[in-house]
C-alpha cells in the first residue's frame, strides 16, 4: 500500500505581525510626506516623490491613505496628535488651578509654566523644524480642508484660549478684549524667534545645541519676563 503524502501547509504569519509592518509602513510613509511636503508645498509635491522617498511602491500610499489629498491629512494628523501629546499636560494642570481659588501670582505663575513647557517643546523636538515648513505652506497653497481644520483648530488654538483667559484674569480685562490678545501674542513672541529662525537664534546665542543646561537657563529668563510684563499691566 503506497504511502500518501500530504502537501504541508505553510504556516500563517501573526495577524499582529501584519499589523505592526503596516503601521510601520505607514508612519514611514508619513514622515516622508512631512519632509516632502515642508520642504515643496502640497501643490509640487508628488506621490511618486513620496513613495521613492518612503522607499514604497506609489500603489501603497493609494492603499493606505487614498490619494495624495488623504496623505497630507494624515501628516496634519499626526503631527497635531504628537504636539498635543506633548503639551496638553500642562494646560490640564494650568485648567485644574483655574478650577480652584488661585492668587494674582498663581495666575501669573500659570502662564509662566506654560511658556516654560513651549519653551522644551520648541527647543528639545527634533521634529519641530520640519512641522513648522509644513504648516508655512498651509497659507500658500490649497491644502485639503480637513488638514487645514486641524492645523487651525488643534493644541495651539486650545493653548491660546486658555491663555487668554488667565491673562484676562490677571489684568481685568476680558479674554476677548483686543488687549488681551495682544499680550498673548507678544508674550509668546519670545519663542516664536526659536521656532522660525532657530539656527541663526542658537549662532547668535552662541550655542551649537540646546542641552538641559541651555534650557534651563533660557526658560528661568522667559519666565522672568513673563512675569515682570503680567506684574505691571493692569
Amino acid at each position: 500500500m503506497s504511502e500518501v503524502h500530504t502537501p504541508m501547509r505553510r504556516a500563517r504569519r501573526p495577524a499582529a505581525v501584519g499589523y505592526a509592518r503596516g503601521a510601520e509602513t505607514r508612519q514611514r510613509i508619513v514622515l516622508a510626506a512631512l519632509e516632502l511636503f515642508g520642504r515643496d508645498g502640497y501643490e509640487r509635491t508628488s506621490t511618486r516623490d513620496i513613495a521613492a522617498r518612503a522607499e514604497v511602491n506609489a500603489p501603497v500610499l493609494q492603499y493606505y491613505f487614498d490619494g495624495k489629498g488623504g496623505l497630507y491629512s494624515a501628516c496634519a494628523e499626526y503631527m497635531s496628535s504628537r504636539i498635543r501629546d506633548m503639551l496638553q499636560p500642562i494646560l490640564d494642570i494650568v485648567q485644574a488651578r483655574l478650577n480652584k481659588k488661585i492668587s494674582r501670582a498663581g495666575l501669573i505663575d500659570c502662564v509662566c509654566l506654560v511658556y516654560e513647557r513651549t519653551a522644551e517643546f520648541m527647543l528639545l523636538n527634533p521634529e519641530l523644524e520640519c512641522w513648522t515648513r509644513f504648516i508655512m505652506w498651509n497659507d500658500r497653497d490649497e491644502v485639503p480642508p480637513k488638514a487645514r481644520k486641524l492645523i487651525d483648530e488643534g493644541i495651539g488654538s486650545d493653548m491660546r484660549t486658555l491663555l487668554r483667559e488667565v491673562i484676562g484674569r490677571i489684568t481685568g480685562k476680558d479674554p476677548d478684549d483686543a488687549e488681551t490678545r495682544i499680550r498673548v501674542l507678544t508674550l509668546g513672541g519670545q519663542l516664536s524667534v526659536f521656532n522660525v529662525a532657530r539656527q541663526h537664534s542658537l549662532e547668535f546665542i552662541g550655542w551649537e545645541a540646546v542641552d538641559q543646561r541651555a534650557l534651563r537657563q533660557l526658560t528661568a529668563i522667559v519666565r522672568e519676563q513673563t512675569a515682570a510684563a503680567l506684574r505691571s499691566a493692569g
